[in-house]
């Protein structure tokens, strides 16, 4: 599904099919490809599009490294919710002050046993 969709060029391309109240330009902006430096400039820019980067399919290691260190636990929970979650950040995320994003590494099929143990284990669990 990712080729049907071509690449988005600018960071205020993907803003605008972000926006979109059209379902087919919605889609676009989440299986749509990125340039590396499209994707800093995003993330370093719009804050207020960091959930939408992390919820791109195509969104690469590194930004999904960047992006699990956003004060807002709902973007750190969507990096944790892709399937492609790198299990080093299920384990640097396994101590999350927030339990969802606990309860996210717990449950990741991908979570290495000594993250699943310590998201367990975190007080308030």
């Amino acid at each position: 599904m990712v080729d049907r969709f071509p690449e988005i060029t600018s960071v205020e391309e993907f803003i605008r099919l972000r926006r979109s109240e059209d379902p087919v330009e919605c889609d676009r902006s989440a299986w749509a490809a990125m340039s590396l430096t499209v994707w800093w400039q995003l993330v370093r820019e719009h804050p207020e599009m960091r959930f939408w980067a992390a919820h791109n399919r195509t969104c690469p290691p590194e930004i999904l490294a960047e992006l699990i260190k956003d004060g807002d636990w709902r973007v750190r929970d969507r990096v944790l919710g892709k399937g492609s979650c790198p299990p080093e950040l299920l384990e640097q995320l396994a101590d999350d002050p927030h339990d969802a994003v606990r309860n996210t590494v717990a449950t990741h099929p991908h979570s290495p046993r000594t993250a699943v143990a310590r998201s367990s284990m975190t007080p308030g669990r």
